[in-house]
């Protein structure tokens, strides 16, 4: 296991397995690496695992909307799709332009459906290129949306839109913010999860790696 080690001036010691495979461990001066990777052997086994199961998941093609495709990057103007292969725009900003109106007229019927069923007002909505959350909701309440959503089944769009809603009336994550949640969509629990599993594929997926210039 290739190992990389941080030494810096932090009170507790930080273990991490990285998309790539890799484990970084951050840590004090002087701190004892090896004895903390061997008491955390079994978690990180688990997450190998865990690992190679979405490389192998990722492996199918290019997720969308929930199914995979064979991606193939041409020189066209918009996303065709047909007998299993997604065509995009080979030159990255176009093809991040297109995907992103895509989703944005996927997600925007979702807020205004939503936002008259949980009574709320949102502002304006956007489409991000973010690299650590699905969502989020300013304090003038517009709702900014990754556009790594483009991947999920629409279920799973719905709760983050719902999710991102619920913000509107609740800033944090109190357990009033989740008994709203849950009126609105109940099964929120499962859907956290299946939002971990799916992150973890496009940490992983060739075609998402392309698209957010994160190319080895």
């Amino acid at each position: 296991m290739e190992v990389e080690v941080h030494y810096k001036p932090v009170r507790y010691a930080r273990l991490e397995l990285r998309p790539d495979g890799r484990i970084v461990v951050t840590a004090p001066k002087g701190f004892d690496v090896d004895a903390f990777l061997k008491k955390h052997e079994r978690w990180l086994q688990s997450r190998l695992r865990e690992l190679e199961e979405l490389r192998r998941e990722s492996l199918k093609g290019f997720p969308l909307f929930g199914e995979f495709y064979r991606l193939e990057r041409r020189e066209v103007k918009g996303v065709e799709i047909r007998e299993g292969t997604l065509t995009i725009p080979s030159r990255r900003e176009l093809a991040v332009k297109v995907l992103k109106n895509l989703l944005k007229a996927k997600i925007t019927p979702l807020v205004a459906i939503y936002s008259v069923i949980m009574g709320v007002s949102p502002g304006k909505v956007y489409i991000r290129n973010q690299r650590t959350k699905w969502a989020s909701c300013s304090s003038r309440g517009n709702l900014s949306f990754n556009l790594r959503l483009l991947a999920l089944p629409e279920r799973l769009i719905e709760y983050v839109v719902v999710h991102e809603l619920a913000h509107l009336k609740h800033l944090d994550h109190s357990r009033e913010f989740w008994a709203f949640v849950g009126r609105f969509y109940p099964n929120y629990t499962t859907a956290r999860k299946e939002l971990r599993r799916w992150w973890g594929i496009i940490e992983v997926n060739e075609g998402w790696r392309w698209l957010e210039g994160r190319e080895s």
